[in-house]
């Protein structure tokens, strides 16, 4: 297969979709580019595809969302921020290859646009991309877009057997975790009997993925000048404490159930002369079945429990602690943000064996510290596969850090795997019963 499905078009269209601002407002609490963008990419596939393709659905999601069980509470945050804006800049866009066709004929990738803050210049040296999102995800997305008009230049037939969905969602990062995106499109059912969602998968694919839940550790207490810090409480103190702690108490017992702890944030304030008496602490959780999600919140609650009262005991005797220490349990609070979730776990031994015709490797089950979360949790049902798979990887291209990057011939590689996929595809699609999504 030709390395050169990835043109100077494909190029172009990914510098352009890198300059463009699509941080998500989950991220930021500011609106971005996101539907800009997803047109653009909309516009260049069916203009290339010689009528092969149409928007079978570009529309922001409905608030109604919110009214769903288990919803991150950060997410109705946002939106009572942004108001209907927020809604209106979180569009999901499908495209289609090919006429509609029962899932069982149906093949579906999925790709985000929307990226984690921290914007830096694009750059283009002739064999790597930099700028936000060349990695996670629009680079990917965009190699996406080429193999597939390859597959259909070379075997235009194929669509007569297989209908093509490509998912273009909002809703990825920020702790979305795709809600409003991934979700959304599952339950209209623009699902496939195979599906793939690109991801920087470290040259294996998943057919299982962790999923994350969030603490927010918040401290309501009493600001005071720095001339009298004995006169108000001090959050940062107390929940510096309680970070120290829950790192030191819960990692290791988290990891031996398959599972991730990551201290995420902690603010008081920036001022140097006064003792902030409220404050905030985000800890993040993922995990691998259901069952282990449940754990690590019955372990985390208890483990605050006894922080705050080995905090107590141990600044009793320190005077400018007192406020703090005599309140410390009525003032600390701990709120789950996100939780409940469920996890992605399929198997499918004939589309296994398929992925392993084509040289692709999947991820071993006594390798599950390798999973992360990702939106595929919510394609799951009988007959269905679902699994992660994509160039690069999350921690050696430098995805939400600052130079993230991707090579062309890792983009070149991945258009020619998605073409020979597609290729080969068709002969296996059988007429099989879909059952109603599960989810």
């Amino acid at each position: 297969m030709s390395n050169n499905l990835f043109t100077s078009e494909h190029s172009k269209l990914l510098l352009d979709l890198l300059e463009m601002n699509t941080v998500s407002p989950m991220e930021t609490g500011r609106l971005s580019e996101i539907p800009r963008a997803q047109k653009m990419y909309a516009d260049y596939a069916v203009k290339k595809s010689g009528g092969q393709c149409e928007i079978a659905y570009h529309q922001a999601p409905s608030p109604s969302i919110l009214t769903l069980g288990d919803v991150p509470l950060s997410i109705g945050e946002c939106a009572h921020q942004l108001g209907h804006q927020f809604w209106e800049n979180q569009s999901n866009l499908v495209l289609r290859f090919g006429q509609k066709q029962p899932v069982e004929k149906t093949i579906m990738f999925n790709f985000h646009i929307d990226t984690v803050d921290g914007l830096f210049p694009v750059t283009f040296d002739g064999e790597t991309y930099s700028g936000r999102g060349a990695v996670d995800m629009k680079g990917p997305g965009v190699a996406l877009l080429a193999g597939i008009q390859a597959a259909v230049s070379q075997k235009p037939e194929l669509l007569d057997d297989v209908s093509i969905l490509v998912q273009c969602v909002s809703g990825e990062e920020g702790g979305a975790m795709g809600f409003y995106g991934t979700k959304q499109l599952a339950d209209k059912g623009f699902i496939g009997r195979f599906n793939l969602f690109a991801e920087p998968s470290g040259g294996v694919y998943f057919d299982r993925s962790s999923t994350s839940m969030t603490a927010r550790i918040d401290v309501f207490g009493q600001d005071s000048t720095d001339d009298a810090p004995d006169q108000g409480h001090n959050a940062t103190l107390l929940l510096g404490y309680v970070a120290q702690r829950l790192m030191k108490e819960l990692p290791e017992q988290i990891e031996k159930d398959g599972g991730k702890m990551c201290l995420a944030g902690l603010h008081t304030g920036y001022m140097h002369n006064k003792v902030y008496g409220s404050g905030q602490l985000l800890l993040n959780f993922a995990y691998v079945t259901t069952e282990s999600g449940r754990q690590i919140k019955s372990w985390v609650e208890e483990a605050l429990l006894v922080a705050v009262n080995r905090f107590c005991m141990e600044f009793s005797s320190v005077s400018t602690a007192a406020a703090t220490v005599k309140e410390a349990k009525d003032i600390c609070q701990l709120t789950w943000v996100k939780q409940g979730l469920p996890v992605l776990m399929n198997r499918n031994r004939e589309l296994e064996q398929f992925l392993d015709s084509l040289g692709l490797k999947r991820n071993p089950d006594d390798q599950v510290e390798k999973t992360f979360t990702c939106d595929a949790m919510w394609v799951q049902t009988n007959d269905v596969y679902t699994i992660v798979y994509g160039p690069g990887s999350l921690e050696g291209n430098l995805a939400h850090a600052k130079g993230e990057y991707i090579k062309k011939r890792d983009l070149e590689r991945f258009a020619s795997f998605i073409c020979n996929l597609l290729l080969k595809y068709s002969a296996i699609v059988q007429t099989k019963p879909i059952k109603e999504l599960n989810i």
